[in-house]
């Protein structure tokens, strides 16, 4: 009987753990398919069974995250027992966490060296904001959560223009914040413009005891 430990998936899904570990903390360029191999404690010749390049591997990293990321915060926008201002607080805390994995010299890495994998990163970065936060504005306006005086399109175009320029690699490594750092401070920015003088209360009181329970900002 094969155990469940060693099936295909179950390997994978470990190499792909293992090298999210490094790659977020380190960098890509600093890992190497050697030290993951010992560090998995197996041949590289089985490590390059499953995925045959470095970026290859890093590439199905990145699919699995965003993955991740889009399950994370579809449960929380389709949880209709929670008011607008209290989901949207909770996705961008959701995204936080995730985000707060990836130290600033894998992202620097990516721009770099994996210019495909960006690319498709910052795709469904777009395509998230335009549909999840779409529908969540859509719906806040017509709850009178959201101001209706802005279009949702320009709120959108908005939204998508500053992650653009501002949760990037290269601005990232010329400003001295974190990514959940400079994540918190856009939302900031931008929510509490958008918002509903009433909504805008309860989605600041919301946030703040996300962050103080789960330190976003760190």
């Amino acid at each position: 009987m094969v155990s469940s430990e060693t099936t295909p998936a179950a390997v994978r899904a470990r190499i792909l753990e293992t090298a999210r570990r490094r790659f977020f903390r380190e960098g890509y360029a600093r890992v190497t398919m050697d030290e993951l191999a010992r560090a998995l404690g197996m041949s590289k010749k089985t490590l390059y069974q499953h995925f045959p390049t470095k970026a290859a591997l890093a590439a199905a990293v990145m699919e699995t995250f965003r993955s991740q990321v889009a399950e994370g915060l579809g449960r929380i926008f389709s949880d209709h027992t929670l008011s607008l201002p209290e989901r949207l607080a909770r996705a961008f805390a959701e995204a936080a966490r995730h985000l707060r994995q990836i130290e600033k010299p894998f992202l620097e890495d990516l721009a770099r060296f994996l210019p495909d994998v960006w690319a498709e990163t910052e795709r469904f970065r777009s395509e998230t904001i335009a549909r999840l936060l779409g529908n969540a504005l859509r719906e806040g306006q017509a709850a009178g959560f959201i101001r209706t005086d802005v279009p949702v399109e320009i709120m959108l175009r908005s939204f998508q223009a500053v992650a653009e320029r501002l949760v990037t690699p290269s601005a990232l490594m010329e400003l001295p914040y974190t990514l959940p750092e400079m994540i918190r401070l856009v939302i900031r920015l931008l929510f509490e413009g958008v918002l509903t003088d009433a909504a805008r209360a309860d989605f600041r009181k919301a946030l703040d005891a996300i962050a103080s329970g789960e330190n976003l900002t760190t």
